[in-house]
């Protein structure tokens, strides 16, 4: 086994635990919108979808790097290519959304600025570029900062499902 599949290897507790959390939470999320499948389909609630499509994309964003992690013997461009493909896929899926967010005719949370909804992920996923591109230069030093990563992910997409759920239920 390689220096960098050692180094790799190092971190695999780690993205077992981030992918299970972030797998349960998204699993929660599904249910809850479930549950509320009448409110959350209706038209005046679109803005509603796109909050709950991007907690998914922020919980499945952790499932998916984890389950990168969890591949024995990683090469620099067996873990960074795809690393970086999935990130700029998620990068382009979430400023698609906030434009998307940013042009709805009516403003929800009470005309609060959009763009808070999605600059953490955002940044996030810039990161993430930037750790791919590391680690495609063969080095692991930028694995650490996925650690602040994954907790601004999950935190940022466990307050975004909190306030959606208090959104459904509030009375029209």
């Amino acid at each position: 086994m390689n220096t960098f599949a050692q180094a790799v290897g190092g971190w695999h507790d780690y993205y077992h635990v981030v992918g299970d959390a972030a797998a349960a939470l998204m699993g929660l999320l599904f249910v809850s919108l479930s549950l509320n499948v009448e409110e959350i389909t209706k038209k005046a609630n679109s803005g509603l979808r796109i909050l709950a499509a991007q907690s998914f994309t922020s919980f499945i964003c952790l499932v998916m790097f984890s389950l990168l992690f969890e591949i024995p013997d990683q090469g620099t461009r067996g873990l960074g290519i795809p690393m970086l493909g999935i990130d700029l896929i998620l990068f382009y899926v979430t400023c698609r959304r906030f434009l998307e967010f940013r042009n709805q005719k009516s403003q929800l949370w009470g005309g609060a600025n959009p763009l808070v909804r999605f600059i953490i992920p955002m940044v996030c996923f810039i990161t993430i570029m930037v750790i791919a591109i590391t680690v495609l230069n063969g080095t692991t030093g930028g694995l650490y900062y996925f650690v602040p990563v994954s907790i601004l992910l999950i935190f940022d997409a466990s307050l975004d499902a909190w306030d959606l759920l208090l959104r459904l239920h509030e009375p029209h």
